[in-house]
């Protein structure tokens, strides 16, 4: 059987278009802000560990989630359009992205949302020794390894006096990560619904075959065996809209989390960031750009 392009779904369209813009902003507005404000949250959480700054690696977690982001939104819905480009939306490559977007947000979702600065430190500690865990696990030479191993045990020394070695294990793993980051009032989303996502997720970016099943809408075809037939798979956009979704709330939620922490002024951030979209976004045909330049006026005005 022949596959056969068929429409993306409006709802879909609509959803792709929203994260491809809304991760456009939030990228410029890190970039926009340097280190944090005198005061800040994340300026405390440095004067008690100064050794491996909190702000960076939470900055390092949101950047690289933003990063996947933007590849999908540069394929999916590129700033500018040639007259007979035609985009192909598989299911596996961006539900890769989305998966990658989400475990790296909630990392840094997850460092924040301790209720004090000596919290999120401890956190940072946990995330700073998983990450040691498997860089060690990255080197075949046993010197490598070594080497890994003495700056944990460094580690661990150096804050003795605050934490214990148990009290900062690394986390439980990527989905219990994402579990702890679920916050269903902020982001509007419950650790259920994240495991959910997250394994279709991953079992697409790893080419598992229950997602044939789950994630795609099978037309059964010509019996060529008995009991075997030709088919024709076509993803479920819808569901991959969802993921997408949900990889970037957390994304964006760790964003804004973080440029708060930072001691930005987000209303003077998202300003910038809205007019900088405005004149690079591609407007159809049909559409007046008096109306998008009209509401970043209005965005704007309402910020003052």
């Amino acid at each position: 059987m022949e596959n056969k392009p068929i429409p993306v779904p409006l709802e879909a369209t609509r959803a792709f278009t929203e994260i491809a813009q809304w991760t456009r902003v939030c990228w410029h507005m890190l970039k926009a802000w340097g280190d944090p404000a005198p005061g800040s949250r994340f300026e405390q959480m440095n004067d008690i560990y100064p050794f491996e700054k909190v702000s960076d690696r939470a900055r390092h977690y949101i950047s690289a989630a933003l990063e996947h982001l933007l590849m999908w939104a540069d394929f999916a819905v590129p700033f500018k359009f040639h007259p007979e480009q035609t985009t192909n939306v598989m299911l596996r490559p961006p539900m890769a992205l989305a998966r990658a977007a989400l475990e790296s947000a909630a990392q840094a979702v997850w460092l924040m949302d301790g209720e004090k600065p000596l919290d999120c430190v401890q956190r940072h500690l946990r995330l700073i020794r998983w990450d040691l865990a498997e860089h060690r696990k990255s080197h075949l030479e046993a010197a490598g390894k070594d080497r890994v191993k003495r700056r944990d045990a460094e580690l661990v020394a150096r804050v003795a006096n605050a934490f214990t070695e148990e009290q900062i294990l690394p986390p439980q793993g990527y989905l219990w990560v994402i579990q702890q980051a679920c916050r269903p009032d902020d982001l509007d989303l419950a650790a259920p619904q994240a495991e959910r996502l997250w394994r279709a997720m991953s079992g697409a970016a790893h080419g598992m075959y229950w997602t044939n099943l789950d994630l795609m809408h099978v037309e059964v075809g010509e019996e060529y065996e008995p009991g075997h037939y030709r088919t024709v798979t076509v993803p479920n956009l819808l569901v991959l809209a969802e993921a997408l979704q949900v990889g970037f709330r957390m994304t964006q939620y760790g964003c804004l989390k973080y440029l708060e922490y930072a001691g930005a002024d987000l209303h003077q951030l998202m300003g910038p960031a809205l007019r900088w979209l405005a004149e690079n976004i591609t407007v159809k045909p049909d559409a007046d750009p008096r109306i998008l330049r009209r509401l970043v006026r209005n965005d704007l005005q309402a910020e003052d």
